[in-house]
């Protein structure tokens, strides 16, 4: 009999156990409305209907400053905020905004009780931005920012040395005129540690400035950091691609954004993998294999290699911040990776640590017929416009999808669109871009503080066009979690498609 109790408590037990379970799973999957970086009390949760989310009208309208009228007569709600009236009616797709007509993907319904509309559409047609963030289940909503004469700083490197930066910068400047002040790093930051400080300085001097982004944050950078932190301990500090070492920069600037360099390690082999690698050789120089992510992640590129059966190449290739400079580099890349295909087969992928290299790498591996799964920073416009002879139109810079396009039909014309590919994003120009306009939403109260990862999430999303994933960094040293601290991870272009 005490066996036969003992059976039904553990029976109960697990019920329990996956009642419990379930609960949390429903609640964990529940969708969330973002504005302005706070989230939303809803006494009805947001739902997905055809595409489109859906949230209740009346807080949606509160939050964006539109005062609420209901017609219980013809079932349409209507938002009005200064000059602007949206009209919706339950059931029908059919809305308005100032009385223009307007077709919606999915019709207002109504659950529990309460109203709900589509969220994109009532939010834009009102002035906000609004981004779904899926890894969060979120719905994110930024509204027009007040009126604010702060400034933002962009500190970048030269059109010589990764011009998509400097674009990016330069895309900001005309985005948001004189708030936005420029400068860059020196051509030899690693020997010219004080001008890299100097011209950091010379930015925060401007009172009016409040933030600083720095892409990339290199060797020099943590320096520059604490001298501005010295004189301006209110200073917002963002800094993209960290060239110092991780634990160093993590105590340093405020937001870090960084390629999930480690996770970077499984992904590339295994893209090179679906590729048809058999080899992949890796190139550095002992200044990037002293840095701790590098060097962690090339030795897990050696254990994905040996796990996926392809050999693994270390080559030794000279550091373009030494004597030879940046030619030095890509004159032994010219004439390397020939020799290489001709060892080891067309079957071999290449892949290097500096962006130097990726231009001249590009143009043997195809010359080659080999492999060429991603650049050291991806993004569309590095190297391949070069490489590949393009030449965008100065209407078409900032296309994304047109400079994909050109790459796809200059693959395709060789043969080698199955042989090469990229990220979707160019990421450089997506951390100075998106720490710009982050920068301003927080400077604006639109964040929820100062490290907001939803917040974040949602602008590279926006700025990306499509899913971004964020992680936290995790120190090797300590095991400290950097809340932070950001790992960014994206998926590939495949220009066979």
């Amino acid at each position: 009999m005490k066996k036969v109790i003992a059976l039904v408590s553990i029976f109960a037990l697990a019920v329990v156990g996956l009642l419990g379970m379930g609960q949390n799973s429903a609640q964990a999957s529940t969708i969330q409305l973002m504005f302005n970086g706070r989230y939303l009390t809803l006494d009805v949760a947001p739902v997905i209907q055809s595409g489109r989310t859906l949230v209740p009208f009346r807080v949606l309208f509160e939050a964006l400053g539109a005062s609420v009228q209901w017609n219980d007569a013809t079932s349409t709600v209507t938002g009005v905020k200064g000059s602007t009236t949206v009209s919706l009616v339950i059931g029908s797709t059919n809305a308005t905004v100032n009385g223009k007509a307007i077709k919606l993907d999915v019709a207002p319904t109504i659950i529990k009780g309460r109203t709900l509309v589509p969220v994109r559409f009532v939010s834009e047609n009102l002035g906000a931005d609004v981004t779904w963030v899926p890894s969060k289940q979120t719905v994110v909503v930024r509204g027009p920012a007040p009126a604010t004469t702060f400034k933002v700083g962009i500190m970048t490197g030269t059109a010589v040395q990764n011009e998509e930066e400097l674009r990016a910068a330069e895309n900001a400047k005309k985005k948001y005129g004189d708030r936005i002040v420029l400068t860059t790093y020196p051509a030899k930051f690693a020997t010219e540690t004080e001008t890299t400080i100097s011209n950091l300085k010379a930015i925060a001097s401007d009172k009016s400035v409040k933030a600083i982004i720095i892409n990339q944050a290199v060797v020099g950078s943590a320096s520059a950091i604490d001298a501005v932190k010295k004189m301006r301990p209110d200073m917002l500090i963002i800094a993209g691609t960290p060239g110092e070492d991780r634990d160093l920069m993590a105590g340093k600037a405020d937001i870090l954004m960084q390629l999930n360099d480690i996770e970077r390690g499984v992904n590339i082999i295994e893209q090179a993998h679906k590729m048809g690698a058999k080899t992949f050789v890796h190139y550095s120089f002992a200044r990037h294999m002293s840095n701790a992510t590098l060097y962690d992640r090339r030795v897990l590129m050696e254990k994905t290699c040996e796990k996926l059966g392809i050999k693994f190449v270390f080559a030794d290739a000279p550091d373009p911040t030494g004597e030879g400079g940046t030619p030095g580099t890509q004159q032994f890349i010219m004439e390397d990776v020939p020799r290489k295909i001709a060892q080891y087969g067309k079957d071999t992928a290449f892949f290097g640590t500096n962006c130097s290299m990726m231009e001249p790498m590009i143009k043997q591996v195809i010359a080659g017929k080999a492999i060429f799964p991603v650049q050291c920073c991806p993004s569309p416009y590095h190297a391949y416009p070069g490489a590949l002879g393009i030449s965008i139109p100065t209407d078409k810079q900032g296309n994304v999808p047109y400079v994909i396009e050109q790459i796809k039909i200059a693959l395709t014309k060789v043969g080698m669109e199955k042989r090469v590919s990229t990220w979707p994003v160019p990421v450089n120009m997506l951390y100075i871009e998106a720490g710009v306009d982050y920068a301003m939403a927080y400077l604006n109260n639109q964040t929820n503080g100062m490290v907001d990862m939803v917040s974040l999430e949602g602008i590279l999303m926006a700025k990306a066009g499509g899913p971004v994933y964020l992680s936290n960094l995790k120190s090797s040293k300590t095991g400290v979690l950097y809340p932070h601290y950001f790992l960014f991870l994206s998926d590939y272009v495949d220009f066979s498609k």
